[in-house]
């Protein structure tokens, strides 16, 4: 193993003149297992020499190892963003940057060269605007039911066994325990865990017909929107590699892992979108009884990472208290699936113009997870410009006249009768005044 200060080579990484291209700025991301440094059109990560429960980085072997697991994994779905692995080496007491095979001096470190993507194109950020559109999702959809259907089952016996997926549910709330009463509480630990087990327990079969059927995959492990990028060619990158038994799962649970992270960025309908595209794409009639169990388990899991980066000592005290604070909501998510209302459930928040209606009504998805209907936002799709562009039309006048107001209140309660009927909740967000539509909501 290489001994050297790894605090001394990330300020060497931040210097442009480390890299041959010389960029003009550097910019380092942290996360709890891996230093990021953007350099211009490029980005080159290393691994912290880490050992913990579910990876092993501790050696630099093994992070050149896992450097090469890395490019070789995520090319199956980002193909022009991942360059490859380089060497990072100490010559008289000044750290180079080579390749893999670098000559002359100690090689210290491996780091994973990418193709910088582009920010604003990344499904996060286009969630963050109001820009991620259904379009989006459904091309996602298939991107990533092409992709499982060419992915290795060779291992799916091992990995999608009924046992082997109650060992990852089961480790999860062992490595997590140690953090009751700081990112979550006993009572919410103890309700997600009794879910967890009561499905474990009564839909076993249904775990174990998913090998036989081909729907257990090596697939990308980390399905997040951040690591989605809506280019020409959708790079979908960052998929674990350090562990095959978080990559390998039941297809529901990747699908799942997308649908959770866009239900927790509040889009929920694009959730609904891409789960039902997937499942029908790929012709998985069993995927929707699954899905709650496995947004659980993937809610549950983010919770666990943000938790594991709120403890960790060189993580800044803001990074911290923010990841803290990320755990906290990823694991109210995780209970909100294990807790899902018996029956489908429609809340109507009604009355005069500007008197907080929609703010109200974001109080109440964040608290139940039902996506909002705003007639606002649902006047101005219909009328074709954007949701923060003001009308400039008089009462009664133009998209406030009462014939396209009631094609916005049609619109309003045939979305919200849509989600009734697949058994999920809703809340619809307008003034009512015209009581007709008032008592269709009953």
């Amino acid at each position: 193993m290489a001994h050297y200060d790894q605090s001394g080579l990330t300020a060497a990484m931040l210097r442009p003149e480390f890299y041959p291209d010389r960029p003009g700025h550097v910019e380092l991301r942290q996360t709890h297992i891996s230093y990021v440094f953007l350099a211009g059109t490029r980005v080159y990560k290393i691994k912290k020499p880490l050992q913990l429960p579910f990876l092993d980085y501790s050696t630099l072997s093994r992070r050149r190892y896992f450097c090469g697991e890395e490019v070789r994994l995520n090319r199956r779905l980002a193909p022009n963003t991942y360059r490859g692995v380089m060497a990072i080496s100490r010559v008289d007491g000044t750290y180079r940057l080579a390749e893999d095979d670098a000559k002359g001096g100690q090689i210290v470190e491996y780091a994973v060269a990418m193709n910088r993507l582009p920010d604003e194109r990344m499904l996060s950020a286009l969630l963050r605007r109001n820009a991620a559109e259904t379009s989006h999702v459904l091309a996602i959809a298939e991107k990533l039911v092409a992709f499982h259907q060419k992915a290795s089952r060779e291992k799916a016996p091992i990995y999608g066994s009924p046992q082997a997926i109650a060992a990852n549910v089961r480790g999860n709330f062992q490595e997590t325990r140690r953090f009751i009463d700081a990112t979550i509480s006993r009572a919410m630990f103890e309700s997600i865990e009794a879910y967890s087990e009561a499905f474990l327990r009564e839909q076993g079969a249904l775990l174990g017909r998913r090998v036989a059927q081909g729907r257990v995959r090596d697939g990308h492990g980390d399905l997040r929107a951040e690591h989605i990028c809506l280019v020409d060619d959708i790079e979908i990158y960052d998929c674990v590699e350090f562990n095959e038994s978080l990559r390998y799962s039941d297809v529901a649970s990747e699908t799942a892992f997308l649908s959770m992270d866009l239900d927790f960025a509040g889009a929920a309908n694009l959730s609904d979108q891409f789960a039902g595209a997937y499942a029908a794409t790929a012709g998985d009639e069993d995927l929707p009884a699954l899905l709650p169990f496995y947004k659980c388990y993937r809610a549950y899991v983010r919770g666990k990472v943000e938790s594991l980066k709120s403890d960790e000592a060189e993580v800044a005290a803001r990074e911290r208290r923010q990841a803290s604070l990320q755990a906290l909501r990823y694991f109210l998510l995780a209970l909100r699936y294990a807790k899902r209302p018996s029956r489908p459930t429609l809340l109507v928040v009604c009355g005069m113009v500007a008197t907080g209606k929609s703010t109200v009504a974001e109080l109440l998805s964040a608290r139940t997870g039902f996506p909002v209907f705003d007639s606002d936002h649902a006047r101005k799709q219909l009328a074709g410009v954007a949701s923060t562009a003001r009308a400039g039309e008089s009462y009664q006048a133009g998209i406030y006249a009462p014939e396209f107001t009631r094609r916005t209140y049609e619109t309003l309660l045939e979305a919200a009768n849509n989600r009734l009927a697949s058994g999920e909740g809703a809340i619809i967000a307008a003034t009512f005044a015209d009581t007709e539509f008032r008592w269709r909501t009953v």
